[in-house]
């Protein structure tokens, strides 16, 4: 049996190498934002969830690099 719920968040917290408040934060938006119950979270839907955020990121990225080259 693999982790999951707080257990998981905690794992993937310490492992992050994240500010422990900047994880928080992230971590309790991206939960919310997908409707999640973190005491029962799967690391399925955190695989997704977190594919999810990181491909924002490259948007965000690549939308303010074209924009400051542009």
């Amino acid at each position: 049996m693999g982790l999951k719920g707080t257990t998981l968040i905690s794992e993937l917290r310490e492992t992050s190498g994240l500010d422990e408040g900047f994880f928080d934060s992230q971590m309790g938006t991206l939960i919310q934002n997908y409707s999640l119950n973190p005491e029962t979270l799967e690391l399925d839907q955190l695989r997704e969830v977190l594919a999810d955020y990181l491909q924002a990121l490259i948007l965000e990225e690549e939308a303010q690099a074209e924009a400051k080259y542009a």
